[in-house]
């Protein structure tokens, strides 16, 4: 049984800032709490406009969004049971490639599967996502979780250990949410980087800083005992974060702490400036 319910798309239009802004300077942190599994996995209120885009990625690239491995096979069986369960029907005389494409069309969450080697170390399997944030499934795949983390400065340093003590407890069956945020000068959901754009810099105005808030759930699947790492983005623009004079001061703090290599991970090495005194004497 799950001692928290938590819903974090509910009411996403007025996100709780104090999960993607802590209120501390900047730190890698793991952030997981228990949550709803079903309040996850439920179509959001834009669910709508989802699918469009998403069937469209899919009709346009499908390798670009999409992998499955013979190992992953299992996983998406089980995760095609677990969305009938809300209502999601996939037709199961479909191939294996084509269930994951019609899963990637009708439900409008990401997924990735990691599924434990043969001395018990998770490797990304496959998966479909199609609305990356600056990354791309097929060049995650056969990676452990510390090898996908590597490209991120300090982040194995800080929490390798604790991620991995916490995959080995894990308990099938239970939903660990936490989030993520990320920045771009671009409003569109897909990111994927084969999809050029234009890079966040110090000449950025107030009306080209949106601000990713990735939403993470993590469950071991009973039958397969392999991870379902779920993943949904919502992509809102600075002023809202503006509403909220906390959520400014507390992102604030996050700007002006971040490491330099850490705000070059994350793409905002020469903008930062720009976006604290955007937040600090609004125009917007």
């Amino acid at each position: 049984m799950l001692t928290e319910t938590v819903n974090p798309l509910k009411n996403h239009s007025v996100p709780d800032w104090r999960r993607f802004f802590s209120g501390t300077d900047h730190r890698w942190a793991m952030g997981l709490r228990r949550g709803d599994l079903t309040g996850f996995l439920s179509p959001s209120e834009f669910a709508a406009d989802l699918f469009a885009e998403r069937a469209r990625w899919l009709a346009d690239d499908p390798q670009a969004y999409a992998a499955l491995t013979p190992a992953a096979e299992p996983s998406l069986a089980e995760t095609i049971e677990l969305a009938r369960t809300l209502g999601v029907e996939i037709d199961s005389t479909l191939s294996s490639w084509e269930q994951l494409l019609s899963l990637g069309r009708f439900w409008d969450t990401d997924v990735v599967w990691l599924v434990a080697d043969e001395v018990g170390m998770y490797r990304v399997a496959g998966g479909v996502v199609c609305v990356p944030s600056s990354w791309a499934l097929q060049d995650k795949l056969g990676r452990t979780l510390s090898e996908t983390h590597r490209h991120v400065p300090g982040l194995n340093t800080a929490l390798d250990r604790q991620i991995e003590t916490f995959l080995q407890k894990l308990v099938p069956g239970e939903a660990w949410l936490r989030e993520n945020v990320g920045y771009s000068r671009s409003s569109e959901r897909n990111q994927h980087p084969n999809r050029p754009r234009r890079p966040l810099d110090a000449a950025v105005s107030s009306d080209e800083v949106w601000v990713r808030l990735e939403h993470q759930m993590l469950l071991k699947l009973p039958l397969s005992n392999s991870l379902l790492f779920g993943i949904r983005v919502e992509v809102v623009p600075l002023r809202r974060v503006l509403d909220s004079p906390q959520a400014a001061a507390d992102l604030t703090r996050l700007l002006v702490t971040i490491p330099p290599e850490a705000a070059e991970y994350k793409g905002i090495t020469t903008a930062r400036g720009a976006i604290v005194s955007l937040i600090q004497q609004p125009t917007i």
